[in-house]
């Protein structure tokens, strides 16, 4: 089954988001750099003030709190041999990985596709794709040795307790009173999926390590760019909606989204890049390959990044001349493309850590 049926969106031009869709924020406390300490992000939900006379918005931050490594190490704290007891649970929580990252993505289509007005049709094509995740996510999760690490265990019984009620979930992103407690719900399940790559245990070697460093970026990196298709296609529809009503002007993009988009727009840029920096040389190959080449600079060379470079420039759709449907089918290359990448840089440390 096609994990990213997200082109049937565009094809049945599914793009009816709500103006009271929250927009939850990215604010990472910390970057997550090679040779730092792992990170752990822990969700701070805040409620804000009334927005457009009209109902609350649930903002979700994501903040990044400082792990510590299992790392065999000297008297002086610095990596020596690596240590056989931190490769075996490195190997477990690896093998994890690449159901993990197709889960979480798949999580991130379903609720774009709710929250832009997909048919039930859709839907259930969608549902059954992670459900079929779901199974194989499970079947790997419950091999993960979480050794004496609680910030691990606590994330997989997290990341349990929400797949249980992921029908509830389903249910409460499409109703009125409770989409906001729906989109964060999705929002944070997807969120403790990805975060999965940045616990796993250093093992002592420097390579190894660099690629483990790097996944963990990369997990960050596709947060961010999930929480920048919610602003940029809720603007572009916007614009789309005033134009086709005969509309002179439009605020096409509130204060608040913009300054959500600059976060995440941050936040991708920042974590591409570490991720750039870390990874081997094929992942960095292929990289660029996906970006045309703009890997250290915010993937530029793509059209939907850089419609959102354009929209940061001008402070508003002024000049951005991408329709929503364009921006939605650059967008799924782009996240078809990382996704890949996400899975081939897991199987790479799989490989390695066997190796060692």
């Amino acid at each position: 089954m096609n994990t990213f049926d997200d082109d049937a969106l565009m094809r049945e031009r599914l793009y009816r988001i709500g103006a009271t869709a929250p927009v939850p924020r990215l604010d990472p406390s910390e970057d997550v750099r090679r040779g730092r300490r792992r990170v752990l992000r822990a969700r701070l939900i805040a409620t804000a003030g009334t927005v457009l006379a009209v109902g609350i918005i649930g903002i979700a931050g994501v903040a990044l709190r400082p792990m510590v490594t299992d790392r065999a190490t000297d008297p002086a704290g610095s990596p020596t041999a690596t240590s056989t007891s931190s490769v075996r649970r490195a190997e477990s929580v690896a093998q994890a990985l690449p159901s993990g990252f197709v889960l979480a993505i798949n999580l991130m289509l379903e609720r774009h596709a709710a929250l832009e007005g997909a048919p039930d049709v859709v839907l259930k094509r969608m549902h059954n794709s992670t459900d079929e995740a779901i199974v194989t996510w499970t079947a790997k999760a419950v091999e993960i040795d979480t050794g004496a690490d609680p910030a691990l265990a606590n994330a997989l019984s997290s990341i349990q307790q929400s797949l249980d009620g992921v029908a509830q979930l389903r249910s409460d992103i499409r109703e009125g009173p409770t989409r906001v407690e729906g989109e964060l719900a999705y929002v944070a399940l997807s969120n403790d999926l990805l975060a999965v790559a940045t616990l796993v245990p250093s093992v002592g070697d420097a390579e190894v390590d660099a690629e483990i460093e790097a996944l963990g970026a990369m997990a960050l990196a596709l947060e961010s760019f999930g929480e920048q298709r919610v602003v940029m296609t809720k603007a572009l529809l916007r614009r789309q909606a005033s134009q086709a009503a005969g509309a002179e002007s439009v605020d096409d993009i509130s204060a608040a989204d913009l300054s959500s988009l600059a976060q995440a727009e941050a936040a991708w840029r920042r974590s591409l890049a570490d991720f750039y920096t870390s990874t081997s040389d094929p992942q960095r190959d292929s990289l660029d390959q996906i970006t045309d080449g703009t890997s250290t600079e915010g993937a530029a060379g793509v059209p939907a990044q850089q419609a959102v470079g354009q929209v940061l420039s001008a402070g508003s759709l002024d000049g951005v001349t991408i329709t929503p449907d364009q921006y939605v089918e650059s967008w799924t290359e782009l996240i078809r493309g990382l996704h890949q990448l996400s899975v081939a840089a897991a199987n790479e440390i799989i490989a390695d850590l066997a190796a060692l």
